[in-house]
């Protein structure tokens, strides 16, 4: 069996990058234009952890192969052989899925961020023996990634900080 690769929907990462590349243009306007020092700090507190997280979710990938699995993220990776999984569980949380795989040495989480999620859950299911896979990891085989919540949000927050640029850039003057 080839290596199979999951990666953070483009959906969500696209929009994601756009805040991250507004909040960077905010943050140089407001050194530029001779923002206020409150105004610098509160586009810097938004705009590092932001950058961060689209770097996260850049680089974020499970990798399924006949061994194991593994979980890339920034800077880290963890590879669990299949015999190590003691248990596959499963956690809803309204339109948000996160399957908890559970080893000797602590436990993994992925969600259903990934894009084919259910083909995930379905790959994850055929290398842990049936025991180990409670019932609810199994309803989720089949279903499509749900919960566009946070990529609507995500381009709601581009649609202000492009308001708060053309404030900026063009005053109105009264």
């Amino acid at each position: 069996m080839p290596q199979r690769f999951y990666r953070i929907r483009r959906a969500f990462l696209f929009p994601l990058g756009v805040d991250a590349f507004l909040l960077l243009g905010l943050w140089v306007l407001a050194f530029l234009l001779n923002g206020t020092g409150t105004e610098k700090l509160v586009f810097t507190l938004f705009f590092v952890p932001t950058f961060y997280l689209f770097l996260e979710s850049l680089q974020r990938r499970v990798t399924v192969t006949e061994e194991g699995i593994t979980v890339q993220k920034l800077w880290r990776s963890k590879t669990l052989r299949w015999e190590e999984i003691t248990h596959v569980g499963c956690l809803v949380i309204h339109k948000k899925i996160y399957l908890l795989l559970t080893t000797l040495k602590g436990f993994f989480i992925v969600s259903n961020a990934y894009e084919t999620f259910s083909d995930l859950v379905e790959e994850i299911m055929a290398h842990v023996e049936p025991e180990r896979i409670e019932e609810e990891v199994r309803l989720q085989t089949g279903k499509p990634p749900a919960g566009i919540s946070h990529i609507v949000l995500a381009w709601i927050a581009a649609l202000f900080m492009i308001g708060i640029i053309l404030m900026k850039l063009f005053p109105l003057v009264v």
